[in-house]
């Protein structure tokens, strides 16, 4: 392909998990155990009434013992999927558990006790991924660089699945390196404090589909700040009064959709976000998706990517950048599965061996790879 056609073709990066693991992140069924063992030893150090009742939680619910280093390495965890499903349930159909129906006092506000565990195992992944995740960003970074040699950042946008700000951060430089800002695709109320609008012909965008760590939510005045190259969310735990609104003194909220069947894309910052997602899908020419499985429950990510490709006059050139060692055949031909049997133009499935640390060497690798 010639470097003029690549330079104006449109790409979206789409980042699942996989992605965050090739710099550190641990996978979802690992969460937990990552969490507890981490926290153990910080006991030594500092305590926090949150943790007692996550140990409470897990005895209770799933007999286990989280304050116990082999218990905990010899436990078989529920998934997160699996532990905020049955809350969610619950908390839908107005129902709750033996001795979890009682009111909660947190923060000055009676929360259920069970609505309160499910803001604390939020607050859980934010904890986890910041101590597993800062400042060890590799392939983020060498990624963007790629792009931008590649003559492909300028036209490039990314979707990420993540919460984490591997991306964000790899992007952040891009202002000073590259004369090119981080667009979000929404508006912060700090812009002009720590944040400078991004310039609209001059600007990279990032969607962050279910939310991201350095975003802290005003449910009061629907204000939403940034923290850059912060997890902001870490501090409603330890500091919350670094999450108080500037506008209306209210103590702010995450904003991240958890991973569960029952996700609720109710809040306006999404759904622009999501709205401005489809957009750049409907214009890309190519469409990359780097550690991520296509499992069949990301209903609300197959309806987005199904209405993209039915209402466009042409499909993109689809790649699928998801090897790593510990793959086995199964999995891959699984995975191959999914991908083929949802997109219409198979001619235009690309497949790829690559890894995400290789695509982030070379992007341009992917081209001229044949389908399949």
């Amino acid at each position: 392909m010639s470097a003029h056609r690549s330079e104006e073709s449109k790409t979206v990066v789409v980042l699942g998990a996989g992605a965050s693991c090739a710099d550190g992140a641990p996978l979802q069924g690992q969460l937990f155990r990552e969490y507890f063992l981490y926290n153990s030893l910080r006991r030594k150090r500092k305590s926090h009434l949150w943790d007692r009742e996550l140990s409470s939680f897990f005895l209770s619910f799933y007999g286990i013992d989280v304050n116990e280093i082999s218990s905990i390495m010899d436990a078989n965890f529920p998934t997160f999927e699996e532990v905020l499903g049955v809350i969610e349930i619950a908390d839908s159909q107005g129902e709750s558990f033996r001795d979890w129906e009682t009111a909660h006092i947190v923060n000055s506000q009676q929360k259920p006790r069970l609505q309160h565990i499910h803001e604390v195992l939020i607050l859980l992944i934010a904890e986890v991924l910041d101590h597993k995740l800062r400042d060890r960003s590799k392939y983020h970074p060498k990624l963007v660089s790629s792009l931008y040699k590649a003559g492909w950042l300028r036209n490039t946008s990314f979707i990420s699945l993540n919460y984490d700000i591997l991306i964000d951060n790899a992007l952040l430089p891009a202002r000073e390196d590259f004369n090119l800002d981080l667009d979000y695709a929404i508006e912060f109320m700090n812009f002009g404090r720590v944040w400078q609008p991004p310039r609209p012909k001059r600007s990279i965008k990032l969607f962050k589909l279910h939310g991201s760590l350095n975003w802290l939510y005003c449910p009061t005045c629907r204000a939403i700040r940034i923290t850059p190259k912060q997890k902001g969310v870490c501090h409603l735990k330890w500091r919350p009064s670094d999450c108080i609104c500037y506008r209306c003194k209210t103590l702010a909220i995450p904003i991240i959709i958890p991973p569960t069947y029952f996700k609720a894309l109710s809040n306006l910052y999404l759904r622009q976000i999501w709205h401005a997602a489809e957009q750049s899908l409907k214009e890309c020419n190519r469409l990359v998706f780097c550690g991520y499985s296509f499992p069949d429950a990301d209903v609300h990510i197959r309806y987005l990517l199904k209405r993209v490709e039915v209402n466009r006059q042409t499909t993109p050139d689809v790649y699928i950048v998801n090897e790593h060692l510990d793959k086995d055949d199964t999995a891959r031909q699984m995975e191959k599965g999914r991908y083929f049997r949802f997109f219409r133009d198979k001619s235009k499935v690309h497949y790829t061996q690559l890894s995400f640390e290789k695509f982030c060497d070379n992007p341009t690798s992917i081209e001229g790879l044949p389908n399949g």
